[in-house]
């Protein structure tokens, strides 16, 4: 994106809500109370073009739900290039609730060794066609439509080469399962429960690739019930860790940054596998091993040359003592106490300064925190705050005074509730201290975030209106 262009949008309409992200560092979300799966009124879609129009929005990409549009594959034994798509209803209409419309059905057909994979996205014809009319009413010009599956999947194989699933949470209650290898989506389902009984759909995998999968994604925020009879490899991702890699806002879910990430910079999801963890054995032994012959070589100087040591500095003999304690110019004494880098932090600007929050954030994730969400304060301040829970609150404090007292200076500590969502909150009352003299990564920009270059990515079927 170039310095005058405009933002990249995604709108994801909700039940009862529409989501509006745009691809920018500061005031990029945006909930309106407008549910475009149902007739709006004249007023709802007043809000919403008064909204376009500010941002001067004309085209736009729309995340849609995946009870909206079906994705079923289907295997034929043998290898085809064509199929009559009457043939692919046949195969689909007794998994869908809906009378299957061939204008809002898509396939593609995926070559497999001995046998096709008939790849299908049917889209219930009654809900797309009240959110078509819905839009028809805005001064959206063009946009495109991509499931929430699709979008999600867009970024995985740069995390992820095999076979997989995923399971993304769609509120406390409801989640969708995703079967995808290389950025294709062979099957969702949804659950409206935190007890999954997925064994079925675990062996419905087998119908595609040899085995039956089992890797299994799942967001580090939930609290599941998973029942298999398979043995599942199951990993945690965290969604904030996955947007910074993306060099997107932490505020971003992931079918957001799954459709306006460019590029990435590094494996955001790790593999816990045991077969991981066996290849790194090997680097631990050569570890240990390096560890005592350097302790041996240490003691045989210390040990010998009748005793003493020569100062380098003045050519003279130095007499050793029995312990060796590192001067400030080789191991400096850290002023604080280390802290958990895991703990979950929120920076809240409470001035009219924009871009402090996003620069305070770029500090504490060169401190190494991984879980830093930001946003504006809703009422102003004159202060600088950091509010911790009550049983963190000594170290917590000690440590930032002495990691943040140039940049975020002159702050007190207040109690945080202790069934708060984040375990620290900084609320920024005054204009930040000089970044440059606290660290040496280049501070984030106040208005806008440096563009990275477009990658190509597996293209996925869209509807356009």
């Amino acid at each position: 994106m170039s310095l005058f262009s405009r933002p990249r949008v995604v709108l994801w309409p909700k039940s009862d809500s529409l989501e509006i992200y745009l691809d920018q560092s500061n005031n990029n979300s945006l909930t309106l109370k407008i549910n475009l799966w149902g007739k709006c009124t004249d007023s709802e879609i007043q809000s919403l073009n008064t909204y376009l129009n500010q941002n001067k929005i004309e085209h736009c990409q729309i995340l849609i739900p995946d009870d909206v549009v079906f994705t079923k594959s289907f295997t034929y034994d043998s290898k085809i290039d064509t199929i009559d798509k009457n043939e692919v209803i046949g195969l689909a209409e007794s998994f869908v609730h809906f009378k299957i419309n061939p204008d809002y059905l898509e396939y593609k057909l995926l070559p497999a060794d001995d046998k096709t994979i008939i790849q299908a996205n049917i889209y219930d014809p009654a809900k797309f066609n009240l959110l078509k009319a819905n839009l028809a009413l805005t001064s959206l010009k063009n946009y495109s439509v991509i499931p929430v599956s699709s979008a999600i999947t867009r970024i995985m194989p740069s995390l992820y080469d095999k076979e997989f699933f995923l399971l993304y949470p769609l509120n406390e209650l409801e989640s969708t399962l995703i079967l995808s290898k290389q950025g294709i989506v062979y099957l969702t389902a949804n659950f409206k429960t935190n007890a999954l009984d997925i064994q079925k759909i675990i062996n419905y995998s087998k119908l595609y690739f040899t085995e039956n999968v089992n890797k299994l994604f799942y967001a580090d925020t939930q609290e599941l019930s998973i029942v298999t009879t398979s043995e599942l490899d199951k990993t945690a991702y965290n969604q904030t860790q996955i947007a910074g890699l993306f060099h997107l806002p932490s505020n971003f879910p992931v079918p957001v940054i799954g459709l306006l990430a460019d590029k990435i910079s590094k494996v955001a999801i790790i593999n816990t596998s045991m077969e991981n963890k066996k290849n790194i054995f090997p680097l631990i032994a050569v570890f240990v091993v390096a560890m005592a012959i350097a302790s041996v070589v240490i003691w045989y100087v210390l040990s010998h040359n009748d005793n003493s040591i020569t100062n380098p500095s003045t050519g003279t003999a130095a007499t050793p003592t029995t312990e060796v304690v590192p001067t400030a110019e080789l191991s400096p004494t850290p002023s604080a106490t280390d802290i958990s880098k895991t703990l979950k932090i929120q920076v809240l600007n409470a001035t009219d300064i924009n871009g402090q929050a996003a620069t305070l954030k770029e500090k504490l994730i060169t401190l190494g925190f991984t879980s830093v969400t930001v946003g504006n304060s809703t009422t102003n301040a004159t202060a600088n705050v950091v509010q911790v829970k009550p049983t963190l609150t000594a170290t917590v404090s000690a440590y930032f005074q002495s990691n943040l007292s140039s940049l975020f200076t002159d702050f007190t500590t207040a109690d945080l509730k202790a069934n708060s969502t984040y375990d620290v909150v900084f609320v920024i009352g005054t204009k930040l201290g000089n970044l440059s003299s606290t660290t040496t990564t280049t501070p984030v920009p106040t208005k806008k975030v440096t563009p990275t270059p477009t990658i190509k990515t597996t293209p996925t079927p869209t509807i356009t209106p």
